[in-house]
């Protein structure tokens, strides 16, 4: 497969227990990832558009997330990690 970059944007809303995720956004480019993020920004707790580039997907061996876009209030866990548990 070759070079891959992913490109993504991850809201988060209030819950009882702290933060919920939406369900990840796989976006087309840094551009669109970046739209996304700012319209979603005025419906979301929070909004972050990141990427994250592989020398190789097939080995599935990836670089640290890059950030592309941040909105609001962002969960700790996530920001440390890239990934929300």
């Amino acid at each position: 497969m070759g070079a891959m970059t992913l490109y993504v944007v991850q809201a988060f809303e209030r819950c009882e227990e702290g933060f919920t995720a939406d369900e990840p956004r796989e976006c087309r480019s840094a551009a669109h990832a970046k739209q996304v993020a700012k319209k979603l920004k005025a419906k979301k707790l929070g909004v972050i558009a990141w990427s994250r580039t592989s020398p190789d997907a097939d080995l599935g061996e990836w670089g640290e997330p890059e950030v592309l876009a941040r909105f609001g209030h962002i969960p700790e866990d996530f920001e440390a990690s890239g990934v929300v548990e």
